[in-house]
């Protein structure tokens, strides 16, 4: 009996000593999880401001003159997969801001070359059932997005058109599905009667605009933004010319800004150095 007893009160202690150590592992872990978000939050408020790692402002950045810089860190590509499912829709008056900041950018010429065509949630989906539609007349001569995936030296065959074709008209409501609004980005010819500006320019201006819009949407915490290239062929193609409303052959449609709700703060994981991210040569 004295023997069983005396076994008894040592493993009450090991059980206490054991549920010790586990509160103790515990609490750390706690600790270590709750510095590890802070320090997040810090790195993000950090970049929000323009500042660098350890967390100062550069020299340039205190002055007045380098106050934009902190917006042109925070312009980002927002894809899809970020989007809130059944969020709340981005206001027209926002959709109004990007295009009025589209409107500054620099152009060469009398008339400025871009012309944006807004597509809300009707139009977004005519739009892609006539990309469909399109695929489904000339996927064969044309080929598909999926297309690359076939082996090599192997004809794409109706079934791997049907496969690509089923699961882009489920993006219809997933993928697009959270999207507010779909911009077309269109590059519209000049022809003066005085000088008729050169292609690469105008492509470039309407490049420059889209900058702006992208820069713009840094002032909106929830706003969602993306410039999509789209589905080539059906991009190029007559049918879309006639959606857009282009009116001259050379008028070329460049894709679509996307424009969606996110969750604030999303996570920001790109790191430019200007060892590796500018290319840059000073002659003097």
């Amino acid at each position: 009996m004295v023997s069983s007893g005396g076994n008894s009160s040592s493993s009450s202690s090991h059980s206490s000593a054991t549920t010790a150590l586990l509160g103790f592992a515990t609490l750390a872990l706690a600790a270590a999880s709750v510095s590890y978000w802070q320090a997040r939050k810090q790195r993000r408020r950090r970049r929000a401001k323009g500042e660098d790692e350890d967390g100062e402002r550069t020299e340039d950045e205190e002055n007045s003159e380098f106050a934009l810089l902190p917006s042109l860190r925070n312009r980002r590509s927002v894809f899809p997969k970020d989007y809130v499912q059944g969020g709340k829709p981005a206001e027209p008056r926002v959709v109004e801001s990007l295009l009025q900041a589209a409107m500054w950018a620099p152009y060469h010429g009398p008339v400025p070359p871009w012309r944006f065509v807004v597509l809300g949630k009707d139009a977004m989906v005519e739009m892609q059932r006539l990309t469909l539609a399109f695929y489904d007349q000339n996927w064969r001569e044309a080929g598909f997005p999926g297309a690359n995936k076939v082996p090599a030296g192997q004809e794409r065959t109706e079934a791997d058109y049907e496969k690509w074709r089923e699961m882009t008209e489920g993006e219809i409501s997933r993928r697009w599905g959270p999207v507010s609004y779909m911009i077309a980005i269109v590059m519209r010819r000049q022809a003066s009667p005085k000088k008729r500006m050169q292609e690469w320019e105008e492509a470039a201006a309407t490049a420059c605009a889209v900058q702006n819009m992208h820069v713009q949407a840094t002032k909106f915490p929830s706003l969602a933004c993306y410039w999509s290239s789209w589905h080539g062929a059906a991009r190029d193609s007559a049918e879309m010319a006639k959606f857009l409303g282009m009116e001259d052959p050379e008028d070329k449609c460049f894709g679509f800004f996307m424009v969606a709700s996110c969750r604030e703060q999303l996570p920001d994981r790109r790191r430019r150095k200007p060892a590796t991210h500018l290319a840059a040569e000073w002659r003097v």
